[in-house]
């Protein structure tokens, strides 16, 4: 595998406190919550995001479903796995695939909003539309910190 002789540099003492509590802390209860959300009220999770009644249909409940549960992978793998895993590498690792799935979840947002042009008058936006941007852009960031190694204390003597 090529990188067991490697050591391992622990997370732990390397991420700022802060990144460690959003990772491990913080955005597992927002996964949760949307999972929650999306699982049992998609009528109400779908009239939020895209601000009207008329765009939820009951025969589209299995894509909330299936968005339930990739919040719930998340909410795993942080909670857990990275929880249990205390290695920079798969933190790294883990979080760039989080921030492919930010890119798509923030995409869908532009979607939601019925395109560019009226995602971007920030002034048409209700608290909730706020409180989604929030809770989704304050995690990308750290986990931009993480890949980035931004604030990430090295030993000395030691190149990553």
């Amino acid at each position: 595998m090529g990188h067991s002789d490697q050591p391992v540099t622990k997370a732990s003492t390397a991420l700022p406190f802060f990144y460690r509590f959003v990772l491990l802390y913080l955005e597992p209860l927002f996964a949760l919550n949307g999972a929650y959300l999306t699982i049992f009220t998609p009528s109400e999770y779908a009239a939020s995001i895209t601000h009207s009644t008329t765009n939820y249909l009951s025969e589209n409940n299995y894509l909330y479903t299936q968005l339930g549960g990739a919040w719930l992978i998340f909410a795993f793998n942080e909670a857990v796995v990275l929880q249990l895993v205390d290695d920079l590498r798969v933190w790294k690792l883990l979080c760039w695939g989080m921030l492919v799935s930010d890119a798509v979840y923030h995409f869908s947002a532009v979607q939601s909003f019925g395109g560019w042009e009226q995602w971007s008058n920030f002034v048409a936006w209700g608290f909730f539309d706020w409180a989604v941007f929030a809770s989704a852009v304050a995690p990308m960031l750290v986990r931009i910190g993480v890949v980035s190694e931004l604030g990430v204390r090295k030993e000395k003597g030691k190149t990553q």
